[in-house]
């Protein structure tokens, strides 16, 4: 059967117990292992014993499934199977689990299901099986989205706030439930107690999972200081790369789409004035500065070959810290060459 994700989520609360698998699965796979972790945690603090197993095992041993929630748990009598990348080569499994005696609960996480998959048409036609599709959020979900994961914490989130922090995790659920588990220590949050999260206490902390904050190493880059993108880039600490070339990306994304607008005729300022809370407002002055000076040809240009580093990274290439700081280096370049023929 099909359920939305605030009802998967209740599973965190109370198991219900005519359900023998639920199956988080959808392109949003981070919000997927998400709601899977907190299901986890909470039957975990109830006493319930977490066993963990590894999809790709049950095509070679469809029972394994079988054998392992019919067995005794060695915390108690209660036990919940985490059942991770499942997908169709586990059908027979499921199929064996549904005809086997009732045993521990299935929690199964699985990335998107393919049209026509025979596992996911099983689990939505078996009542026995609660199947929970989660999509990709988008800016606009971001207050509705931040509001609940930050409510059971003891905060409240602004807009603008939401709006930070979701751009800064790229919409990623464990992301950003790992920063709001942070501000909500830093806030001394209590749910009977809940504190106002503002734009002043991400900057204090610095957003993007712990990570040495971004904003000041971008908008050296995209202004053309060199200086201190030297000294900044410097800083960053290892395993950065990927994050901070996402966080270029969507920058010089968003210029190049603010610089038609400065082509059509208005100023950098009045286009920067106009986005409102779409830009943090310690960020607007580099946004003008970086109008003033970048083309549409040169962000074009910075932005494919941010997006080449990235892909890189990824395809184990051989590019690695060292060579990103190179890389935005040379963008600084570019902007600080930018900005003196517009002098």
């Amino acid at each position: 059967m099909k359920i939305d994700a605030a009802r998967a989520a209740g599973f965190a609360k109370a198991w219900p117990p005519d359900v023998r698998l639920l199956l988080l699965h959808g392109p949003d796979e981070s919000a997927s292992r998400d709601i899977a972790r907190q299901i986890a945690a909470a039957q975990a603090a109830a006493g319930v014993g977490v066993t963990d197993l590894i999809g790709a095992t049950l095509k070679d041993d469809p029972q394994a499934l079988v054998a392992a929630v019919t067995s005794l748990s060695m915390f108690g009598d209660r036990e919940l199977l985490r059942l991770d990348g499942l997908d169709d080569d586990g059908l027979e499994a499921i199929e064996a689990l549904l005809a086997a005696p009732q045993g521990h609960a299935v929690l199964a996480v699985a990335g998107s299901l393919k049209k026509g998959s025979k596992l996911l048409a099983l689990a939505e036609r078996e009542p026995a099986i609660a199947a929970c599709i989660n999509y990709e959020a988008t800016q606009r979900d971001a207050p509705r989205l931040l509001a609940d994961m930050a409510a059971p914490l003891g905060l409240r989130l602004d807009q603008e706030v939401a709006e930070s922090l979701f751009e800064s995790a790229d919409g990623d659920r464990m992301v950003l439930r790992a920063e709001l588990e942070k501000f909500a220590l830093y806030k001394n949050a209590q749910p009977g107690a809940p504190q106002r999260l503002t734009l002043d206490d991400l900057a204090a902390l610095g957003i993007v999972s712990g990570e040495a904050e971004l904003f000041a190493p971008i908008g050296a880059i995209t202004i053309g200081d060199v200086e201190s993108a030297v000294e900044l880039v410097g800083r960053l600490p290892d395993g950065v790369a990927i994050p901070l070339l996402r966080a270029l990306e969507r920058r010089f994304a968003t210029l190049a789409q603010m610089r038609a607008d400065v082509d059509a005729g208005k100023t950098p300022a009045a286009v920067v004035d106009a986005a409102g809370r779409a830009i943090f407002f310690r960020e607007k002055p580099f946004y003008i500065k970086a109008l003033s000076a970048w083309t549409q040809n040169g962000l074009a240009g910075a932005l494919a070959d941010v997006l080449a580093a990235e892909r890189a990274i990824k395809a184990g290439g051989g590019t690695a810290d060292l060579g990103v700081q190179s890389l935005l280096l040379g963008l600084a370049r570019r902007a600080a060459a930018a900005q003196q023929r517009q002098r």
